[in-house]
Formats: C-alpha cells, structure tokens, sequence
C-alpha cells in the first residue's frame, strides 16, 4: 500500500502553521450577568488558561458593577464565577473563574499570538464579538479609526444604525478571526469604542500572575485517609462544587454554600428548566461513599426544598462518566435532613439533580450537602 503520509519536515512546518495561525476557538468568550439581575447584560470576558487556572480578562468596571462576576460561556452556556478579582489598572482585571466554564476555558495564555501589529497596520475594518444571553454569538462590523501604535485603538460602527453599547464592554475586536483587542469603554456622545490592544492586554495579565502568588481558587487537597474521618464534601476538608446548571437568587446565596460551614448563608436558585444540576468534587483523590445527606434545615420555605433527586457518581480521572445510582423522593425528617443511603461505591465526583421542589414551584433551595463513607 502507498504511504499518504506527510514528509517529516512539511508535517512540523505544517504544525508550527497550525500553531501561529489564530484560530476562532482562541477566541473564548463568556456574558458577565450579576446574580442580583440575571437578566441583565453587565459585559464580556476572555477566557483563558494560566497553568492550571481559568482565568477570565475583564473591564474592571464590569467585574466591580457584577459584584462577583457570574459567567455565561459561549456556545455551550456553560456557568462560572469569580470571587478573586484582581485590578490591573486602566480599567483591567483578571478573574479566577470556578464552576463548569473552568472546564473549556479555551487555550493556555502562553500560546496564544500576540502578533496583531501586521493585522492592524493592513486592516482598516474589524469585527466586535461578543456572547448574548443564550449563548449565541454576536459580530458588529467596526472601523478601525485610530492607533497609538503599543496600547490603544478606537473603533466606530461601520453603520450608523448601529451602536457600540455599555454592555459590550469586554467584547474581543477581530481581524481574520485573531483577537487583537479588547472594548474597555463607548463614547456615548461619538460612539467611538477604546480598545486595549491584546497584546498590551495579555502582557499585563501575564505579568500579574507571574508576579502574585497563586489566587486561593480553593482549599488545599487533602490526603483520602484525612478526609475519609469526615464529611468529604465540606468545603473544610477539601470538598469543592464544580459545576452548576443554574444562577442563585443573588451572590448571598450560591451553589458553594452546599459544601460551606455553619455561617453560610442557604443555596437558593432559580429554575427556568428541571433539572437542576450541582457537581460536587470529594475530599481526596478517590473514596468510598454510602450515605449523602441533603440538609434542609433553616430553609425559610420547606416547599422550596427538592423533592424528586437523583444521585450521580464518576470514578473516572479522565472525564466525567456519570453513573446514576439512585433516583427518588427525598423523605426529610423533623430536622429537614434527606438521607441517601447507598451501597460502598468509589467516587471522585458526586453530581445531584433535582426534578422538582416540594410545592412544585420555580425556586429551589438547600442548606447543605454532606457526603460521608463507610
């Protein structure tokens, strides 16, 4: 049979190729809402890698009007947010970003281009890309008006029909699918977009997180032996929440109180569709559960707490292989706890999905979640 391979030296300049040239999937995107109007547009983010972190670049004003910065991801809608919110300065900040949007959080910060200067220099004419509220995208055509050469740009609407809006704020200036800049602010009486260059934009941020230590994205692991003597989701042993399918009530009261101590507020959250969905990473590397514990007490409204739930568990370190367990009625006791008892299985993560409240209504809610093994 004939070799359809490719030649050593075309195969590696055809991957350097592939490498230099910017890709739209460089380009990944989030709407930045606030979990006090959810329906609200407040901005945009760029979401990238920095070593193991998810980091989002945002205006500053968007992260500080947000108050903790809730993430739409394009396309997949996937959810996040951020409690640890640098200020760059000049109206930038960077993001450590938790929840399902850290897990396509697009490329690693060190291996996407900087090099926009040809871009710029021959292209009169960009695109604004930016994410709308179901996820979709959104492209405005823009001119490129001017150019300080190291720092800045401004835009206009190639139509006057249309406006470059406060909420765009974040949105990525594109040529030939290369970001190469992003909105920090309109002009509302011009109409006329600042824009900081990317590369200025990856320079600053890379410079600040080589600079600071790491941001406390979470407690530290703990061993499977330490956390098997207790509950191996709390928050204090090491138990994260991961990921969620919907946004809180408000930032008072989100899906990481589940795993929190006896001060946290109650998780509330709104349900547009059943299910809802929260994903809970365990204390240690892989362990043995047998009971899960849903703790409704407190909850100023026990219609609110779920009533159909079924119970998820993954083994797998290598992706997300959801193997459901249980599926029933949650029976709470004079306390407002639900107990799941199961049969000893191993477990990394633990997803629990609720199919309805016990009244039936649009809102859920739950004090905590405690997981425990033999």
């Amino acid at each position: 049979m004939k070799s359809t391979g490719m030649p050593s030296a075309r195969l590696a300049k055809s991957l350097l190729w592939l490498i230099a040239v910017p890709h739209l999937c460089l380009a990944q995107q989030a709407l930045v809402r606030s979990y006090a109007d959810p329906a609200l547009s407040i901005g945009q983010a760029y979401l990238t890698h920095y070593g193991e972190l998810c980091v989002a670049l945002l205006p500053t004003h968007v992260a500080t009007e947000a108050g903790t910065p809730a993430f739409l991801l394009e396309g997949n809608a996937l959810l996040g947010e951020s409690d640890a919110v640098s200020d760059l300065g000049d109206d930038v900040s960077v993001a450590v970003v938790s929840g399902s949007a850290s897990e396509d959080c697009g490329y690693s910060m060190s291996t996407i281009s900087r090099a926009v200067n040809s871009l710029i220099r021959d292209q009169g004419l960009a695109t604004l890309r930016s994410v709308n509220g179901d996820g979709s995208l959104a492209r405005m055509a823009v001119a490129i008006i001017d150019d300080d050469g190291h720092t800045y740009l401004r835009v206009r609407p190639t139509s006057d029909r249309i406006q470059i809006r406060k909420g765009h704020s974040g949105s990525l200036l594109m040529i030939r699918d290369q970001p190469v800049g992003m909105l920090l602010s309109v002009n509302a009486r011009h109409g006329v977009g600042k824009i900081l260059r990317f590369d200025a934009l990856l320079s600053r941020a890379e410079a600040h997180l080589a600079g600071a230590a790491r941001p406390a994205a979470g407690v530290q692991p703990v061993t499977t032996s330490a956390a098997a003597r207790g509950d191996l989701a709390a928050s204090a042993n090491g138990g994260k929440v991961t990921g969620w399918n919907t946004l809180p009530v408000d930032a008072d009261h989100r899906a990481a109180n589940l795993l929190g101590g006896a001060a946290a507020p109650y998780w509330r959250s709104r349900v547009e569709t059943w299910p809802v969905e929260v994903e809970v990473d365990l204390a240690g590397e892989k362990v043995v559960i047998n009971r899960i514990e849903l703790d409704g007490n407190g909850v100023p409204d026990p219609g609110e707490l779920p009533k159909r739930v079924e119970i998820f568990v993954n083994v797998s370190s290598e992706g997300k292989k959801w193997r459901s367990l249980l599926s029933r009625e949650a029976q709470y006791d004079a306390n407002g706890v639900a107990v799941f008892t199961l049969a000893p299985t191993w477990a990394r993560q633990v997803k629990i999905a609720i199919g309805n409240s016990r009244s039936g209504g649009t809102t859920t809610s739950l004090r905590r979640v405690r997981i425990s093994g033999p």
